[in-house]
């Protein structure tokens, strides 16, 4: 599976830059974080995601999954979709907790 390709075309993202395994993909709603399996990943592939209205940097993402191989890979996917449903509601705790600002 082009897992790339695929988060591109279901989310309308367009890839901001790759370098050395790591791939950033951004939307007006969504940014996203691919890392391929590594070592300081246990050899899994990892995805962070975020809110413009809440990105800080990628170490505190709001969303952060690892999988090993395409069911992983789907799991993720309906994560993403449950994170994305929810958007309305978690930027609102993220914000008025202060946790994050502009």
């Amino acid at each position: 599976m082009d897992y790339l390709k695929i988060l591109s075309s279901k989310y309308n993202m367009t890839e901001k830059w790759t370098r050395q395994g790591v791939t950033v993909l951004k939307s007006s709603d969504l940014y996203i974080q691919l890392i391929e399996p590594y070592h300081r990943t246990d050899f899994q592939y990892c995805l962070r995601a975020d809110f413009p209205e809440t990105f800080d940097r990628w170490g505190v993402a709001l969303l952060e999954e690892e999988f090993v191989n395409d069911g992983g890979f789907l799991q993720v996917l309906e994560a993403l979709d449950t994170f994305l449903k929810d958007k309305i509601i978690i930027i609102h705790d993220v914000l008025s907790k202060g946790m994050r600002s502009e």
